[in-house]
C-alpha cells in the first residue's frame, strides 16, 4: 500500500481532484478554478505522485477516472465539506432540534423565581434541553467551572471576578414584606411601629455580613426583634403563616408566597436599596450558538414581569 505523508500533504490537490473528476478536463478545471493549465497539470502530477496512482487517463471524451479516483471521490468531498463547514463556523442553533443540558450555579432565590419560568419557556420551545441547577461555587473553584464548561453560568448576588469571566446585571432585586392575612392589614405600605414590635423570621447571613434590611435600619437608629433564623428562603413564609411572624422576600416571590400560605404582601415601610442581581460566564464560549441562545433565556427569564399577585391595598 502505497503510504502518504500527511502532515506535508498540501489540501489544495484535493480541490483541484474534485474539480477534475466534475469536469473531466484540464482545460475546463483550469477555466473554473481561475488557475492555468500548466498549473492544474502540474497539481496533477503531484497528485499521483502522491497517492501512488495515475487517477485519470486520457480518453476520447476526455478524462477517464482509475478505480482508485473512484475510491478516493466520495471521502475526499465529505472531507473538504467539513473542513469547510469548520471552518466558516458552527451549523445554525435550532432550539427545537437541539439536545443537550443548560448547567446553572445559583442560589434558592434563581432556583425558586427564575428557574420555574426558565423550564416552564425551554418546554415549549427546546424540549430537548434539560436544565441542570448546581450550588453556587466562589473564587478559583467557580472559576474553573465556567472556565472547563461544567457550569453555562452563575448567577448570584456578587460578580465573579477572573480572566476570560464576563458579568452582567441581570436584575435589581427589591425586598417585599409578608404577615398572615389574619392580621388584615389594608395598607400597601407595611406600618412601621407593627414592624419593629412583631418578631421576624430571617434568611442566615454568611459570618460578618449583614442583610440590606438591618443595614438600612441600622442607619436609621431601628433595629427590628428577631424570632428565627433559617437557611432556606421557603421556610421563610411557612414559618410566618404559623406563627404571625414577619418575613421580608425578595419581591419576585412574594406574591406566590402570599397565594400559597395565606399571608399578605405589602411594600417594606423603609425603603431598602434594591440589591443587583449578576450573571457570570467564561468567554471561551461567547462563539457557540448554542450558549449565546441560552444566555439569552435567562436574561429574558429574569426580566420578566413579577409573577404570582400584587401588594395588599
Amino acid at each position: 500500500m502505497h503510504k502518504i505523508n500527511i502532515t506535508g500533504f498540501d489540501l489544495n490537490l484535493l480541490s483541484i481532484f474534485v474539480m477534475l473528476w466534475e469536469t473531466r478536463s484540464v482545460t475546463r478545471a483550469s477555466d473554473r478554478l481561475a488557475l492555468t493549465q500548466p498549473a492544474v497539470s502540474h497539481a496533477l502530477r503531484r497528485l499521483r505522485d502522491a497517492v501512488g496512482d495515475d487517477l485519470f487517463v486520457n480518453a476520447k471524451g476526455g478524462l477517464l477516472p482509475t478505480a482508485r479516483a473512484e475510491a478516493l471521490i466520495g471521502p475526499v468531498r465529505e472531507a473538504l465539506e467539513k473542513i469547510g463547514l469548520a471552518l466558516q463556523g458552527q451549523e445554525a442553533f435550532v432550539p427545537s432540534l437541539a439536545v443537550r443540558q443548560l448547567n446553572i450555579a445559583a442560589g434558592d432565590l434563581v432556583e425558586f423565581s427564575i428557574v420555574p419560568q426558565l423550564v416552564e419557556h425551554l418546554g415549549k420551545v427546546a424540549p430537548g434541553i434539560v436544565v441542570r441547577m448546581h450550588p453556587l461555587s466562589e473564587g478559583d473553584l467557580a472559576l474553573a467551572q465556567l472556565e472547563s464548561g461544567q457550569v453555562d453560568a452563575i448567577v448570584g448576588s456578587q460578580p465573579l471576578k477572573g480572566m476570560g469571566v464576563h458579568n452582567e446585571t441581570l436584575a435589581e432585586i427589591t425586598i417585599a414584606t409578608l404577615v398572615w392575612k389574619q392580621e388584615k392589614l389594608r395598607s400597601r405600605r407595611f406600618p412601621l411601629d407593627l414592624y419593629l414590635k412583631r418578631p421576624h423570621v430571617i434568611i442566615q447571613m454568611p459570618p460578618r455580613q449583614e442583610s440590606i434590611v438591618d443595614q438600612t435600619l441600622a442607619n436609621l437608629g431601628l433595629q427590628r426583634p428577631v424570632g428565627a433564623v433559617v437557611q432556606n428562603f421557603m421556610a421563610m413564609p411557612i414559618i410566618a403563616a404559623r406563627t404571625g411572624y414577619i418575613c421580608n422576600v425578595p419581591s419576585r416571590l412574594a406574591g406566590a408566597f402570599a397565594e400559597r400560605f395565606g399571608l399578605s404582601a405589602h411594600e417594606p415601610p423603609v425603603d431598602f436599596s434594591a440589591t443587583p442581581l449578576y450573571m457570570s460566564w467564561h468567554k471561551r464560549f461567547e462563539a457557540d450558538p448554542a450558549h449565546a441562545w441560552l444566555m439569552q433565556q435567562i436574561r429574558d427569564m429574569a426580566q420578566k414581569p413579577e409573577t404570582g399577585g400584587r401588594f395588599s391595598e
